[in-house]
């Protein structure tokens, strides 16, 4: 912006300059091209800082849709004007317009900023509880894969001893009948020697 005025004080008498830019900006304003419209108002304030300008610069503001810069360009239109301006009425009411919207659209944006953070705390949380019952259930899971292994482990350790003391028992009592089928050598083999009950013979 300033390189763009300087460029029109540099090619000729600064007050034409100034009321051929805001002819432009007037043009565009009333083809809605309110950015245009903005440029050369802007232009024409550089080039002759008068404070009428400034409203026209607030205008396209307003109709832009910046309540914030629209309430500070027509602040300064009345600070800046020499004596009561004709519109200076008009511009305080759209100074009371503009500050109340630019209170609105704060309040939105704290708004939108405060449920913003709401729900990145919701999905922080509720990611945390995610995680919380995975971790539970994959505890769970682990639980119910070692118990039943170990169960098993036991299990096949009862068994063989089991079997083992079946297979003693089953050793035994065929060791008795080996020594019961084979007669009382056998049992001489492994009783004790009984005392004699009858008294000898003479030959």
């Amino acid at each position: 912006m300033a390189a763009r005025a300087a460029d029109l004080n540099a090619g000729g008498d600064v007050e034409a300059q100034a009321r051929a830019r805001f002819a432009q900006g007037n043009l565009s304003y009333d083809l809605a091209e309110f950015n245009k419209a903005l440029d050369a108002y802007s232009d024409a304030y550089r080039l002759m800082p008068l404070p009428g300008f400034l409203f026209n610069i607030a205008q396209c503001h307003r109709q832009l849709g910046n309540p914030e810069r629209a309430a500070f360009f027509y602040r300064r239109y009345l600070t800046l004007s020499k004596g009561e301006p004709r519109n200076a009425e008009l511009a305080r009411e759209l100074l009371a317009e503009m500050d109340a919207a630019a209170r609105k659209e704060q309040e939105r944006r704290m708004a939108r900023e405060a449920t913003a953070r709401d729900q990145a705390r919701a999905a922080a949380l509720k990611a945390q509880a995610e995680a919380t019952a995975a971790r539970r259930v994959q505890d769970s899971e682990r639980k119910r894969v070692l118990v039943p292994r170990a169960s098993a482990a036991e299990a096949k350790t009862a068994v063989k001893g089991e079997s083992l003391t079946k297979k003693w028992w089953v050793w035994a009592g065929a060791g008795a009948v080996a020594l019961i089928a084979g007669g009382t050598i056998a049992y001489v083999a492994t009783a004790p020697q009984p005392r004699p009950t009858t008294l000898g013979t003479v030959h």
